[in-house]
Formats: C-alpha cells, sequence, structure tokens
C-alpha cells in the first residue's frame, strides 16, 4: 500500500491543486464523527468562498490573508480528520478506505447469493 501511495504523490506532486475537485467542502467549518464521519456545517462557510462557484475569492493569497485556510499536503489528505470523504485528495491517497469499503460490498455481495 505504501508504494500505491507514493506513486500517486509522484504523479501528482507537480501539479497538486488540480487534484481537487473544488467542491468547496473544506471552505466550510467541520468536525470529526464517530466512525470517521464528517460533518460538514454549511451554514458556515469561510467569508472568502463564493458559494455560488465554490472557488476561493483570494485564493492565490489565501495562505497568508486567512487564518483559517491550510494548504492540503500529503499528510492532511492522508491523516486530517475533517477531509471530506469526497475529498478526492483523500480518496486518492487513503487507499486503507478504498479497501474498507470494498471489502464491505464483499460482504453484502456473499450475503445477497
Amino acid at each position: 500500500m505504501f508504494l500505491r501511495i507514493f506513486k500517486a504523490w509522484l504523479k501528482w506532486r507537480k501539479d497538486w491543486d488540480s487534484l481537487c475537485n473544488r467542491c468547496g467542502k473544506c471552505c466550510y467549518s467541520r468536525s470529526a464523527a464517530t466512525g470517521g464521519r464528517v460533518i460538514i456545517h454549511y451554514d458556515s462557510p469561510c467569508e472568502n468562498l463564493d458559494t455560488k462557484t465554490h472557488l476561493c475569492r483570494i485564493y492565490k493569497d489565501r495562505l497568508r490573508k486567512c487564518n483559517h485556510c491550510g494548504k492540503v499536503n500529503l499528510f492532511t489528505a492522508l491523516f486530517h480528520p475533517t477531509l471530506p470523504e469526497d475529498c478526492t485528495y483523500r480518496q486518492t491517497f487513503r487507499l486503507w478506505e478504498k479497501g474498507k469499503e470494498q471489502g464491505e460490498n464483499q460482504v453484502e455481495k456473499w450475503r445477497d447469493n
């Protein structure tokens, strides 16, 4: 698994921001729930988020101008507890979650037969 994560990182490291699907969910207040679920508080977006386009109004300067904003790096993609489940960074690098879901799906298929 480590090798697959490393290969994915090598693929995306030069164009890291293009991996983002621009959903804007990381620009809302979030909290971690039991079982690894993420609760997104859609009533509290960042003041710099354009909620219609889901894009940051100050994207190039966000890390300097917004004290709530943090750059998603490999460590964040792998371990941050409030990265949304459908975040492409999380989906690309948390391979153990994919295996868990596939394993659960296999159990469900077995039960159906």
